[in-house]
C-alpha cells in the first residue's frame, strides 16, 4: 500500500518534534485516553484530547502515531474493544452486548459490530460464546479424580 502525499507530510512533520515533547504529549495520552477511560465517552474527540492535555492535534497524531502505531480513532477503538472484550469474557456479566457497545463507549450497534469483528476476527455474540465454552473447559480441568 502506497503514501498518500499528506500520509508523508506527517511522518516528515512528526520527525521534527522534539521527543521530549512527544513523550509528554503520550504520558498525556495514557493519563487522559488509557488510564482515565475517556475513551467510554462516544463524544470525546483528539480536539478535546488535545485540548485537555494542552497541546495541538499535530502533536497528538504524531505521538499516538509512534507510540501506538494508529491514529487517534483506531487507538480509541482498540481500547473500547478491549474493554468490552473484559466484559463479554466475564461469566458474572449479565449485560447485554447492545448494554456492553454503550459501556465501553462506542456510539451506536454499528460501529461496534464493526470495531469488534475487526480487532478480533469474531462476532461479539461468538466471542462470549468462546469465552463460555473455554470456562467450562478451565472449570472441568480444576476437578482432579485422582
Amino acid at each position: 500500500m502506497t503514501e498518500t502525499t499528506a500520509q508523508q507530510e506527517e511522518k516528515a512533520y512528526s520527525r521534527r518534534i522534539n521527543r521530549d515533547t512527544l513523550s509528554d504529549v503520550n504520558k498525556g495520552i495514557r493519563n487522559f485516553i488509557v488510564l482515565g477511560k475517556r475513551y467510554r465517552d462516544p463524544t470525546y474527540s483528539a480536539r478535546k484530547l488535545a485540548d485537555d492535555i494542552h497541546t495541538n492535534t499535530r502533536y497528538l497524531s504524531a505521538a499516538i502515531r509512534m507510540y501506538y502505531g494508529c491514529n487517534f480513532s483506531e487507538l480509541v477503538n482498540k481500547l473500547r474493544v478491549d474493554e468490552a472484550k473484559e466484559m463479554l469474557a466475564n461469566p458474572l456479566c449479565t449485560m447485554t452486548i447492545e448494554d456492553i457497545s454503550i459501556s465501553s463507549g462506542f456510539a451506536n450497534r454499528q460501529s461496534f459490530y464493526s470495531a469488534f469483528e475487526r480487532y478480533t476476527g469474531v462476532k461479539p455474540k461468538e466471542y462470549r460464546k468462546n469465552m463460555a465454552l473455554k470456562d467450562n473447559d478451565n472449570a472441568f480441568e480444576l476437578l482432579s479424580f485422582d
